[in-house]
C-alpha cells in the first residue's frame, strides 16, 4: 500500500461521466501481478477496514451505492488482464457489484479480531480484483464495512480516492435498484489466516502538533516515532540492537492531472531509522534529513521510460531480506466519510506484506485519530509489540517537544 500520507484528491459533487484524460502505461501494475505471481504466499491485497455506526446495509443497498458511483470510479468495473507481461486494463463485460459485495461471518468460535480476519482475506482474480466485506462487531449498532483491493490494481492513493468517492458524507445518498429486496452476499474467497494484525491508535493533533513544533509532516513523526519503537524493541535475529534500521518507504508520483483511481504510481525509497540514536527528537530530525532527497519527478520519468523486464527486476529486488527489514507508509482520508448517515468512526489499514520483510506497517488519518497498524506472519507474534511501543514513542515525542 502505497500513499505517503498523500491526502485524497477533492471528489467532485457528481459527474454523468468519467475522465478518461491522464492515462499512464500499466507497467508498474504488470509488474506487481508478475511479482504477486512468483510469490502466492505474499500478501498482495491489501485495504482499508471502516467502522460504522448505525445498521448494518443490505447487499443489494450497498451494490445500490458501488453502481451509483461507478461514473467517479470507473475502475471498480475494469481488469487487468490478458498474457503475463502483456496485461492490459480494459471493461469488464458481465460487471456486476453485487459480485464483490461479501459478508464476513466471525462464528462464535472465532478467537481473532474482525479486523485481522480481514487483513487475510483474498480477492478473486478472475474479476476485478477488489470487494466490499460487511462484518458484525461485538457493539451493537455498529459493523465494519472494509474496502480489499490487490495492489496491483491500486495504490494507497488511489484507495483513499475510492473511499471518498464511494463513502463522501457530502455526497446524496444513493437511489435504490427498481429491484429492490435485501439481495444476497456473494461468496467470496476462503481466507488464508497466516498473517496477524496488530493496531495503535493516538490523536491526530497530538501527532500534528509535533509535526508543527518541528517544522516537519505527519508522516515524518510517524516515521520517528517508529524508530524510537524498535529502539525499544528486542531486535530481530541477526541485526544490531545499536545501528540504524532500514526500512522501505513507498512515495507517490502521481500527478493531479492523472487518473486517481486506479494503478500504482509510487516510487521507493531506502530510508535509515535512526534506532542508535538515544534522544528522541534527534532520531526524528534524523528521519527529516532523509525524507526531503526524494526525488519524485526524476522517478516518475523513469517509471515512465523504463523497459518493462527492467522493471520487474527493479521490484523484484526490494523485498530482499538484506534490503530492508520492513516497508512503512501512510495514508490519510480527508472528507467525513458515511454509508445511508452511519458516520464512519474508525480507520485502519490492512497492510500488505512482501516475502523479504519482516512487517508492514501503514498509518492511516482519518477524522480526529491517527491509527497504524502492523501485519506480519503469524510466526512473528514479537511484531504485535510494536504498536505499544509506537504509541508510547508519540508520547515521549508529544513531552519533548512541548517545552
Amino acid at each position: 500500500m502505497t500513499s505517503s500520507l498523500t491526502d485524497t484528491q477533492a471528489v467532485p459533487r457528481r459527474k454523468p461521466t468519467a475522465e478518461r484524460d491522464g492515462e499512464f502505461g500499466p507497467g508498474l501494475d504488470r509488474a506487481m501481478l508478475e511479482w504477486a505471481r512468483r510469490r502466492p504466499d505474499d500478501g498482495f491485497v491489501v485495504g482499508v477496514a471502516l467502522r460504522l455506526r448505525g445498521p448494518k446495509p443490505s447487499p443489494q443497498r450497498i451494490a445500490d451505492l458501488v453502481r451509483d458511483r461507478l461514473p467517479l470510479l470507473p475502475a471498480l468495473a475494469e481488469h487487468l488482464d490478458g498474457p503475463p507481461g502483456q496485461e492490459r486494463w480494459s471493461r469488464f463485460g458481465s460487471f456486476d457489484p453485487a459480485h464483490h459485495v461479501h459478508a464476513l461471518d466471525l462464528g462464535s468460535a472465532s478467537s481473532r479480531p474482525a479486523v485481522e480476519l480481514l487483513a487475510n482475506t483474498p480477492v478473486w482474480e478472475d474479476r476485478p480484483r477488489w470487494g466490499l466485506w460487511v462484518t458484525d462487531t461485538q457493539r451493537e449498532d455498529e459493523y465494519l464495512l472494509t474496502y480489499r483491493v490487490h495492489h496491483a490494481a491500486q495504490d494507497g492513493l488511489a484507495i483513499t480516492h475510492t473511499l471518498g468517492g464511494l463513502f463522501d458524507a457530502r455526497f446524496p445518498a444513493a437511489p435504490a435498484t427498481e429491484a429492490g429486496g435485501a439481495g444476497t452476499w456473494a461468496t467470496g474467497p476462503p481466507g488464508t489466516g497466516d498473517r496477524l494484525l496488530a493496531v495503535a491508535d493516538v490523536s491526530y493533533d497530538a501527532m500534528r502538533a509535533i509535526a508543527k513544533a518541528e517544522g516537519t509532516t505527519l508522516h515524518d513523526v510517524y516515521l520517528g516515532a517508529l524508530a524510537g519503537a524498535l529502539r525499544s524493541w528486542p531486535a530481530p535475529a541477526g541485526r544490531s540492537g545499536c545501528a540504524p534500521v532500514p526500512v522501505r518507504v513507498p512515495f507517490s508520483v502521481r500527478l493531479p492531472s492523472e487518473r486517481q483511481d486506479r494503478g500504482n504510481r509510487v516510487g521507493h525509497a531506502r530510508v535509515f531509522l535512526p534506532v542508535d540514536e538515544p534522544d528522541a527528537r534527534r532520531r526524528l530530525a534524523g528521519v527529516v534529513a532523509q525524507t526531503g532527497r526524494w526525488e519524485r519527478e526524476r522517478t516518475r520519468r523513469v517509471l515512465d521510460r523504463m523497459p518493462a523486464r527492467m522493471l520487474d527486476e527493479q521490484i523484484a529486488g526490494s523485498p530482499d531480506p538484506g534490503d530492508a527489514l520492513a516497508c512503512a507508509t501512510s495514508m490519510r482520508i480527508r472528507p467525513a466519510l458515511a454509508f445511508d448517515g452511519s458516520p464512519v468512526t474508525g480507520a485502519v489499514a490492512l497492510p500488505p506484506l512482501s516475502a523479504g520483510h519482516l512487517f508492514t506497517s501503514v498509518l492511516c488519518v482519518h477524522g480526529s485519530r491517527a491509527t497504524v497498524a502492523f501485519t506480519a506472519r503469524q510466526a512473528d507474534q514479537h511484531v504485535r509489540e510494536l504498536p505499544r511501543l509506537w504509541e508510547q514513542e508519540v508520547a515521549r515525542l508529544a513531552t519533548a517537544t512541548s517545552h
